[in-house]
């Protein structure tokens, strides 16, 4: 049975686009683009009345320690026990998921802030290969991008970037993608005609055309996350939909 998400039709009509629905729920990142060897923190947003996740269940590990340098805005709890941070007589030390919500901001008598108004997360966590550190810097947003970060090995990662961000996309990728957005449009998710719209027709034609998967959603203007996120709806299964003409010749600006 078709699927119609009527809450989104008033924010479809006037700017083409609901980033809330068309957002990935869950993010993953390889874990080496996470530790302090990647050159700098990745950098995650928290949006307001919106939790966000950061599980390192895929890849084993077991965090050991959580340091969070500006509590005046976000407060961060776990799966488990951590000294210090939940209970400092811990029976079984440990948790394998990370929970992080916004506040209202409290004052803090003689914590430094940011300039940019984010909070670094130190992570420490460890596995039979031994220890681990990965680097957050969590940003404010006024969105939710995602609700989950996965930490994950390379091979765990189901995206297509995994695969074809160098080269031009196998056409079964291909025919994911072209159905995600047949099936935003088909849920009044995307409006045919929009500023949106004509990017990812732009992305298309270019993955048609046998450019990489990469310099394609560069060329076009439109996030990583937005490529997951039609590619995962374009595996899904789905009524069939008719597929209607994407690409257009018209400049993309």
């Amino acid at each position: 049975m078709k699927t119609i998400l009527i809450s989104a039709i008033s924010a479809t009509c006037i700017f083409g686009f609901s980033p809330q629905i068309l957002a990935s729920t869950v993010r993953q990142i390889p874990k080496e683009i996470a530790t302090v060897n990647s050159g700098q923190p990745l950098v995650l947003g928290l949006a307001p009345g919106y939790g966000l996740n950061i599980s390192f269940i895929p890849t084993g590990e077991t965090v050991e320690k959580v340091w969070l340098d500006d509590p005046s805005w976000v407060t961060v709890d776990v799966d488990g026990c951590l000294p210090g941070l939940t209970n400092s007589n811990c029976d079984r030390p440990g948790a394998n998921v990370l929970h992080l919500r916004r506040i209202k901001p409290l004052n803090f008598p003689g914590l430094s802030r940011s300039p940019s108004g984010s909070s670094l997360l130190t992570v420490i966590t460890r596995n039979s290969s031994g220890r681990r550190l990965y680097l957050f810097r969590i940003a404010k947003v006024s969105e939710i991008e995602y609700h989950t970060v996965e930490v994950v090995n390379k091979n765990q990662i189901n995206s297509p970037f995994s695969r074809n961000s160098e080269r031009a996309v196998d056409s079964q990728t291909y025919s994911q993608i072209e159905r995600g957005i047949q099936v935003v449009i088909e849920r009044r998710l995307l409006r045919r005609g929009s500023p949106l719209w004509y990017r990812i027709s732009y992305f298309l034609s270019r993955l048609k055309e046998g450019y990489p998967l990469e310099q394609a959603r560069i060329d076009s203007n439109i996030s990583v996350d937005l490529v997951n996120r039609l590619h995962q709806l374009g595996k899904e299964p789905e009524t069939e939909i008719i597929p209607t003409p994407l690409t257009t010749s018209r400049e993309v600006k």
